[in-house]
């Protein structure tokens, strides 16, 4: 072993002498090789710190503090989104077909409240035509997230920024767009379906759909970001769509849910937009009942139903 070794470090030294003799050849040809053998002897020089150095130090790991590496993220996630109308535009599309679907099956049933059935029939319209447009913004909104995550792995790994300004960044981009997907569809049915036309109830059914919307939106974000890729995200999140529909409390109301099972009715998204006066509410704002009495068939109706509280009672 010990000749071996000699070997290989004679072998090294002269692999070595070799390397100079080239070096020392080749600064030959140079017309003046001067400032070669400078450079060279600066560059040793420089690579042993001088004694009593202490290493590079900075306060921070990244070069912007927070605010500024937000800027720079919602700054690179508009360019992002607009640029892709391959993604905005197909849900957008998508919208509108379901919107003009709707519209034209409910075509101004808001003017025929005379029954509990026509009333029961345009709930369950509205309710299902969000659902269906929430599933396909979770579903749309998954190849986008996972794509931009490649990005963002190799951005953070090299000190551009941190993961909450980015996900700040990505959360806020989505507001814009699911505003227009909210326009886009709300007027649309509301005016096809005939609802009334007062201020405060056009506000409340944009406020719900709008909510509606994101919320979906920002589940498929959530999906992908606790899944290795969009794929397994899409049949993570797909597992969960069922489950939202049977305690939305729509079907099945609260009170006639098993005990043991309303801790999931309360972690239901959909159960909020349901119960909390957002859809079924939403309903009963736009299409108010001139009955007789004091509460009307509406909210008859929708208290048998559901059996929640009716705050506009």
């Amino acid at each position: 072993m010990t000749e071996m070794a000699k070997i290989e470090r004679e072998r090294e030294n002269n692999n070595n002498n070799i390397n100079e003799l080239n070096e020392e050849a080749q600064m030959e040809k140079l017309p003046n090789p001067l400032p070669y053998r400078r450079n060279k002897a600066l560059v040793k020089e420089l690579s042993v710190p001088p004694p009593g150095a202490k290493d590079l130090y900075f306060p921070s790991q990244y070069s912007q503090p927070t605010m500024g590496q937000f800027k720079s993220c919602l700054w690179k996630q508009y360019l992002t989104y607009w640029r892709s109308p391959d993604y905005n535009l197909v849900r957008y599309m998508f919208t509108l077909l379901v919107a003009l679907v709707v519209g034209t099956v409910f075509w101004k049933v808001g003017t025929k409240r005379s029954n509990s059935g026509n009333l029961t029939t345009i709930i369950g319209a509205m309710y299902g035509s969000l659902f269906f447009v929430g599933v396909n913004n979770c579903q749309t909104v998954q190849p986008v997230v996972a794509i931009e995550r490649t990005v963002f792995y190799r951005e953070r790994a090299a000190g551009m920024y941190s993961a909450l300004p980015y996900a700040i960044a990505q959360v806020i981009i989505e507001i814009p767009y699911c505003f227009v997907q909210t326009m886009l569809f709300s007027f649309i049915v509301y005016a096809m379906v005939s609802f009334e036309w007062q201020v405060a109830k056009v506000f409340w059914f944009l406020f719900v759909s709008f909510f509606t919307f994101l919320y979906f939106t920002y589940y498929g974000m959530m999906t992908v970001s606790i899944t290795p890729n969009h794929q397994v995200a899409s049949i993570f999140g797909a597992a969960f769509y069922g489950l939202f529909n049977l305690f939305s409390g729509f079907f099945i109301a609260r009170p006639k849910i098993p005990k043991w099972w309303v801790w999931y009715y309360w972690i239901c998204p959909i159960a909020w937009t349901v119960l909390l006066d957002d859809m079924i509410d939403s309903i009963y704002v736009a299409m108010e009942t001139k009955a007789g009495n004091d509460q009307g068939d509406v909210v008859v109706i929708k208290r048998a139903r559901l059996e929640v509280p009716c705050d506009y009672a």
